[in-house]
């Protein structure tokens, strides 16, 4: 599928307009201006430009039928995660995973979540969800892009202004943003969020290290911090234990780590649950979520994944004996851990030599506090 072309003069054509290739980036950073938009983690990466990212002068294209799919697939992870609490609540063997290596401050909660955001892959055969998140982080920045290509009189999924009448009529009037050390990187993009989108109107938010937050009276607080921050982030520490005594306001996303695991995925090939999630879905839509779901299992529950591990392995150690080219599975720990976010947990196995790949997953098997998933690996589409 192609839709923009490079000329000689490095411009993009698109339905017969010829937009400079520099100009996104210059009404970007217009309209970001005041913000940092984020603070680069590593050396290597460190640049005077005020936007640090590449810059698309044009939307990604997409047909009527992607656009459909992609309001199929939300639909369907917004049922779902609807399903995979009720699961949680009603089967203890659900809930004894979830819980694993979680301190019981945590239990009993109910969930709110603001928005589940699915991460898509493009791939050959159409879309693929890698995981579910709940953080705000990159919301702002997908704000920011859908009002430069709005300026520019591109059509997007989103429509103008949609963003912060969802979040005017969802939260309460006043509350703070509260990010920690680990995810300051995006204070500039929670900061924005907290102005421009959020405050308004009569409306006042603001955003906030953790470690200067005196007060946790406001009417909600937006976490922006993940909740494993609990045992390393004093901070984080004081403003959870605040709100779980008190119940002083609102915390969205809920403190329920239980709902921000990788392992939620698993269950959608679980034959043990295959019951319980046709009941509550329906079998369309279970399909549909396998189709847009790569194959994924629990580590130490491979007798219960649904279509049997490959070329005859009995365990998920058993990947290591693959060749490269059949290993294509991701090892990734499912949640509540240092390595759980931002890719740092990630491991792909046919980039790893053999040795490598049974240490990882041996560890991954006889780590007790701790949950792994594998998933297969689905390319992305190169544009």
């Amino acid at each position: 599928m192609e839709l923009w072309k490079m000329n000689k003069d490095i411009e993009i054509v698109s339905e017969g307009r010829q937009i400079p290739q520099k100009t996104m980036r210059g009404i970007l950073e217009t309209l970001g201006v005041g913000y940092e938009w984020y603070k680069i983690r590593r050396a290597e990466y460190e640049t005077s430009q005020r936007i640090p990212f590449l810059v698309a002068p044009a939307p990604l294209y997409l047909t009527g039928e992607e656009s459909r799919e992609i309001s199929s697939i939300g639909m369907d992870v917004v049922d779902f995660m609807h399903a995979a609490d009720e699961l949680y609540r009603s089967e203890y063997e659900v809930k004894e995973l979830l819980d694993r290596g979680k301190p019981k401050v945590f239990e009993g909660l109910l969930p709110h979540y603001l928005f589940v955001r699915p991460d898509l892959i493009i791939t050959q055969q159409g879309f693929a969800i890698c995981e579910i998140e709940t953080s705000p982080f990159g919301l702002a920045l997908a704000e920011l892009l859908n009002r430069a290509y709005h300026s520019t009189d591109f059509d997007t999924l989103v429509p103008q202004g949609i963003l912060k009448e969802f979040l005017t009529k969802n939260t309460p009037n006043n509350g703070t943003i509260v990010y920690s050390h680990k995810t300051s990187s995006y204070a500039g993009q929670l900061q924005f969020l907290a102005r421009e989108l959020l405050s308004g109107d009569g409306r006042e938010w603001h955003a906030e290290q953790a470690d200067y937050v005196t007060e946790t009276d406001d009417a909600a607080l937006y976490r922006g911090f993940y909740l494993y921050e609990y045992f390393s982030d004093i901070f984080v520490n004081h403003i959870v234990n605040a709100y779980l005594k008190d119940q002083a306001g609102l915390a969205i996303p809920s403190l329920t780590p239980y709902m921000e695991e990788k392992a939620l995925l698993a269950f959608i090939w679980d034959k043990r649950r295959e019951p319980f999630l046709k009941g509550q879905l329906g079998m369309p839509t279970l399909e549909h979520l396998r189709r847009v779901v790569p194959p994924t299992w629990v580590v130490g529950q491979e007798q219960f994944f649904v279509l049997g591990l490959p070329e005859g392995i009995s365990s998920s150690e058993g990947l290591a004996g693959l060749s490269k080219s059949r290993r294509k599975f991701v090892l990734k720990k499912s949640g509540f851990g240092n390595n759980s976010s931002w890719g740092e947990g990630v491991s792909f196995l046919q980039e790893k030599s053999a040795r490598q790949a049974r240490n990882l997953l041996v560890a991954a098997s006889q780590d007790p506090q701790s949950v792994y998933v594998i998933q297969e690996f689905k390319p992305s589409l190169e544009y």
